[in-house]
């Protein structure tokens, strides 16, 4: 070997030049061939890699279908309500398309195809089910969809489905891992050809330029190439140059060094995809429990200090507002009530400065008037120092207890009104009907002339008073029995207004009547419904001077998801203060009426609200007084108030 470098050594400068360019030039076009060969090999495998990739996606997409069809399945059934079919439907116009782009993703792979076709199979029996289910919601028999949500059969073939589907998904990373595993052996035989082949040729042109440069510059050409060579994603392979000096040593470290940071990266990748996966299930957990949250029977809301950051559907429902509006989560607090809304938010504030639980009782005020009453506890989190106190804060809707607890004072009230009502029955119409008969066998006896007989009649006349008096008052406390009926409301108001056109047309009152919309026929029992009627409009006559006016307006409108009929009679006469305005359905209260019980607005009251409704009365002093009823339009079976 030596004599062949002292050879080299000795030839001319243009021959080893020659040299030094032939045999580079030939072991490229070799590389070049082999090159080739194996980028089309990789690129095969690329193909291959996407193939899989392509197959997971369809296979995630499958899967969210399936759990799309359940949901929208069970929103339908839970609520009867067309719109929640709209999900179910999508993903029943999408689940086979998937499903067929999904099998002939895997058609090369026998076992992942078996379980596509199994997957499908399932799905198909699934959809199945869910369409005689809904088909039985749709034609009034809910039993069977609930049934058979209640018992899990769906659940179960989900599960199979998410059992076949993890096998798919086990078998795909199979065999991605394979493929991945090829790929990497096919890039780094390609990187080995390359590189190497391309350090034979550089080495045999360097190793003649070396003898010319005397092995000067010849390592160092060849580090620098071999580092630009490589892609730009990769860290490079560095050759270790098989020499005892500094050049040697310095290739050797760069190889330590690069092997090293390789083994980093390959941890840095790996642990990347993990945060994937775990950012994939935080998703899904999060979107979960966001159901959850949204869709429960109470207000939910967070606070971050005073400030409001998450609210739920159900409280913004609580405030009146529109559920899928999401806008700021403080708007709810704008609609409690005047009446509490500076204790409310003064108290919490001290609490949130103290750290402290606060519960609290409040109203909702809507658009429409309506009042919701609300309990609300609000319970701090602990936060490191110096952070700000976090609530997480419930509503609950205690409106319909309130009016239970209202209700059940006021049957107590009647319980005991109805016993002194028929001691009273007892103990004074006996009497008064004895008074009664003498003073007319007396009436009788007198002449016309006699000036005793002006006493005699007025015996009768408070005698015919007191027992008015008394059967207003078993009136007002015996239980309601409702015996409803069809009939036209129009008929009923005109009979009621005829009945007192004497009065009316006394004052010379004008009468304004008006349908905003035809109810046509009413279910409800007429004559304890004209009762009501006689007396607001007996009520709206007596507020009014001669001249006045008296506005009758009929509607329909829904409360609470039903629909009912309103009636309103508002009149232009002197008002009710505001101190008396809260009492005046309470018995034996009377506004400034020179005669009557004060039973007649507590009757109607008991009235409208065994028919399931309810009566209010708004005033202002000067400008006049309307008073509105609403019941249902279709009586339902209530039990009986005592």
């Amino acid at each position: 070997m030596r004599r062949l470098l002292r050879v080299f050594s000795d030839l001319p400068i243009a021959r080893k030049l020659f040299l030094a360019s032939f045999i580079p030039v030939l072991t490229v076009i070799l590389l070049s061939i082999v090159t080739y060969r194996s980028v089309e090999t990789f690129s095969e495998d690329e193909g291959e890699l996407n193939n899989i990739y392509l197959s997971q996606r369809l296979a995630a997409e499958y899967l969210r279908l399936i759990v799309d069809l359940e949901t929208g399945f069970r929103g339908f059934v839970i609520t009867r309500q067309d719109k929640y079919l709209y999900p179910y439907r999508t993903a029943q116009d999408h689940v086979q398309a998937v499903g067929l782009s999904l099998e002939e993703k895997v058609r090369e792979y026998g076992e992942q195809r078996l379980i596509i076709a199994k997957v499908q199979s399932l799905a198909a029996q699934f959809v199945m089910e869910k369409e005689d289910l809904i088909e039985a919601v749709k034609s009034g028999r809910p039993e069977d969809a609930r049934r058979y949500i209640e018992d899990g059969r769906g659940r179960t073939i989900m599960l199979l489905i998410r059992e076949e589907m993890s096998r798919f998904d086990h078998t795909g990373q199979t065999i991605l891992n394979a493929r991945l595993a090829r790929l990497s052996q096919d890039r780094n035989t390609m990187l080995f050809v390359i590189l190497g082949g391309g350090f034979v040729a550089l080495g045999l042109m360097l190793f003649t330029l070396n003898l010319i440069a005397r092995s000067i510059t010849g390592p160092l050409v060849s580090l620098a190439k071999a580092v630009g060579s490589s892609p730009a994603a990769l860290i490079p392979t560095i050759p270790v140059t098989m020499r005892k000096d500094e050049i040697g040593n310095l290739t050797q470290v760069i190889h330590t060094m690069s092997t090293q940071l390789r083994e980093h990266l390959a941890a840095v990748e790996k642990s990347e995809a993990e945060q994937r996966i775990l950012n994939q299930d935080l998703s899904v957990s999060e979107l979960k429990y966001r159901s959850l949250v949204d869709h429960a029977p109470f207000g939910i809301f967070s606070t971050t200090g005073f400030k409001i950051t998450f609210s739920n559907r159900y409280n913004r429902t609580l405030a009146g507002l529109s559920p899928d509006d999401e806008s700021d989560p403080e708007s709810f607090r704008q609609w409690i009530h005047p009446d509490d809304r500076d204790r409310v938010l003064t108290a919490f504030a001290k609490a949130v400065e103290e750290r402290r639980p606060y519960e609290t009782v409040f109203r909702f005020l809507h658009h429409d008037g309506t009042v919701r009453k609300v309990l609300s506890r609000r319970i701090p989190i602990q936060q490191e120092d110096g952070q700000p106190v976090v609530y997480q804060g419930f509503n609950i809707d205690i409106t319909a207890l309130d009016q239970m607890q209202a209700r059940l004072s006021r049957a107590e009230r009647l319980a005991t009104l109805g016993q002194v009502a028929a001691g009273i029955a007892h103990e004074i119409r006996n009497p008064l009907v004895g008074i009664g008969s003498n003073a007319s066998l007396l009436l009788d006896e007198f002449d016309a002339n006699d000036p005793r007989r002006s006493d005699l009649e007025l015996i009768l006349k408070e005698t015919r008073r007191l027992d008015r008096i008394v059967n207003q008052i078993i009136d007002y406390a015996r239980p309601r029995e409702v015996a409803p009926a069809l009939f036209n409301l129009a008929e009923l108001i005109q009979e009621s207004l005829k009945l007192l056109e004497g009065s009316i047309v006394a004052k010379r009152i004008a009468v304004h009547s008006g349908m905003v919309a035809d109810p046509a026929l009413m279910h409800a029992d007429r004559d304890q419904l004209k009762q009501v009627l006689l007396n607001l409009i007996q009520n709206a006559v007596d507020a009014l001077d001669h001249d006045g006016t008296i506005t009758m307006t009929v509607g329909e409108s829904i409360r609470n998801t039903e629909t009912g009929i309103g009636v309103t009679v508002t009149d232009s006469g002197h008002g009710i203060r505001p101190e008396e305005l809260p009492h005046v359905f309470e018995p034996f209260f009377t506004s400034g009426k020179h005669k009557g019980t004060g039973l007649g607005l507590a009757i109607c009251r008991n009235i409208i609200e065994a028919h399931g409704g309810d009566i209010r009365l708004v005033s202002e002093v000067g400008r006049g007084t309307s008073a509105s009823i609403w019941i249902p339009s279709i009586q339902q079976p209530r039990m009986r108030e005592h």
